[in-house]
């Protein structure tokens, strides 16, 4: 059963591998546009068709590596996780968010940028003609602490992956 939220006592962990951990604890305000689904024991966060990981995996990695972190994820009873479009993650930006990461809550980064599926083949940058490299080496990001997108090589760690998934597909 999922139930709109203003406050909610789910406390999370230091992710560890691939597995994130949520513990009962301590109290984090709730956005009213999102939703906790009480019957998952590891607190996902249903909002806009879309079902998030609570956390990060916790460090800064490449690009690769966020790819296959969010497809190793097993969460909630489900296994279809992914790598968030630059638009879900814009979608998530609040410059005024408590915590100074500008994220809305109850998201924690940890960091200050996530890595998106997109990449400079999906979406060009403007300076495209800059780049040193093909553009499906280099993907999009978001910084939330700044509030702007950017790209970046993907063998470099410049960003962290919040996996989500869409909240209507069936577990795998």
């Amino acid at each position: 059963m999922r139930i709109p939220f203003q406050t909610s006592s789910i406390g999370i962990l230091p992710v560890i591998a691939a597995s994130i951990a949520v513990s009962i604890g301590a109290s984090i305000a709730m956005p009213i546009h999102a939703e906790v689904d009480e019957g998952a024991a590891a607190g996902t966060v249903a909002s806009d068709g879309l079902e998030w990981a609570p956390a990060t995996n916790g460090e800064d990695i490449t690009w690769p590596e966020a790819v296959e972190y969010c497809a190793a994820l097993s969460l909630a009873g489900h296994d279809d996780w992914r790598l968030p479009t630059l638009a879900e993650l814009e979608g998530l930006h609040d410059a005024a968010a408590e915590g100074g990461e500008g994220i809305r809550s109850p998201f924690v980064i940890g960091g200050c940028c996530l890595w998106s599926s997109v990449s400079l083949v999906d979406r060009p940058a403007e300076d495209g003609e800059e780049i040193a490299g093909r553009p499906e080496m280099y993907h999009w990001g978001f910084m939330f602490d700044g509030g702007f997108p950017y790209y970046a090589v993907h063998i470099f760690d410049d960003g962290r992956a919040l996996c989500v998934r869409d909240a209507g597909a069936a577990a795998e």
